[in-house]
């Protein structure tokens, strides 16, 4: 007897890019907050260290909400 084929029910793309991006958005920020604490530990410049943490901030929250599933 021979076999049906069925169609793969394939997947959309996006949705895993998505939640990649998100994610790779998310270890970045969390990355440049790591190394904005360590490199300006101890030193005068409180501002430089704050600036680049909010950097690191401004690229973890985009990240997360790309990431969330809904």
């Amino acid at each position: 007897m021979r076999a049906r084929l069925r169609p793969m029910n394939r997947r959309p793309v996006w949705p895993a890019a998505r939640y990649l991006l998100g994610r790779t958005l998310q270890v970045t920020g969390l990355v440049v907050t790591l190394v904005a604490g360590t490199a300006f530990f101890g030193t005068p410049s409180t501002t430089a260290m704050l600036r680049m943490m909010l950097v690191g901030v401004a690229l973890f929250i985009p990240g997360w909400l790309l990431a969330r599933r809904t």
